[in-house]
């Protein structure tokens, strides 16, 4: 099915910080608890607490969760994670990292430099997975860079989740899982209702290791249960 999103293409989606934000943000860094932490347990960023914490309340890392997706990969936190939680279960995962920004996957998975809105980056993916079999988790983490204004931000974020959720629902096995982070705004529930045409259990949560001022919050989906059209979806 051609990729032909029902949204304008976000032209950037890492997090690069200039100026007084980027002095700001590294100040913060360096009194953040969780970012101490990552840097103890060998995590490349604290994200990787989100993650976990995730992965403790919904069991995300099954036995049968082998194929993973990890969008907005950069610097690889979560696919550390994926990594070591598969492998505790007994589990040895094909986990593949997909970023605008190139970046070094962690030993056991790999790396695709790449834009979700693209149909090249999604014939990427399918080609990697197609002798591995279907995806059973979709990981996305990304967020556009904020302009400080809170609709403006909101909105672009509304339009990157939908391509992720456009990406599950082309790839993801019957009751695959969706993890996808958003920034919180009056667009929520058109979101979490698309989910829930999709997926069997759709959560709203914010994790613990999310920063409080920070409108991020993740929605973690459970069970995808049928096949749904584009037309379906944003209809």
């Amino acid at each position: 099915m051609p990729l032909k999103p029902p949204f304008p293409r976000i032209l950037t989606l890492c997090r690069w910080k200039s100026g007084t934000s980027l002095r700001r943000w590294v100040q913060r860094q360096m009194v953040d608890p969780h970012a101490k932490k990552s840097k103890t347990d060998g995590y490349r960023s604290r994200a990787a607490y989100k993650l976990l914490e995730l992965d403790t309340k919904f069991r995300l890392f099954g036995k049968s969760t082998r194929n993973i997706v990890d969008l907005g990969f950069a610097p690889g936190a979560w696919t550390q994670v994926a990594l070591n939680k598969s492998r505790a279960r007994g589990v040895q995962p094909s986990i593949l990292g997909i970023d605008l920004i190139h970046c070094q996957p962690p030993e056991g998975s790999l790396f695709i430099q790449g834009d979700i809105f693209l149909k090249t980056t999604h014939n990427s993916i399918q080609a990697f997975f197609e002798p591995r079999g279907p995806l059973d988790l979709v990981l996305s983490d990304m967020m556009t860079n904020t302009s400080g204004i809170g609709d403006n931000d909101h909105f672009a974020s509304m339009e990157l989740c939908d391509g992720v959720l456009l990406l599950a629902l082309q790839m993801l096995q019957k009751n695959g899982g969706l993890v996808m982070k958003f920034y919180t705004g009056k667009e929520d529930q058109i979101l979490q209702k698309r989910l829930e045409k999709v997926f069997a259990r759709v959560h709203k949560v914010k994790p613990a290791a999310c920063r409080a001022e920070l409108r991020e919050m993740y929605f973690v989906c459970l069970r995808k249960k049928r096949e749904v059209s584009v037309e379906e979806l944003f209809s």
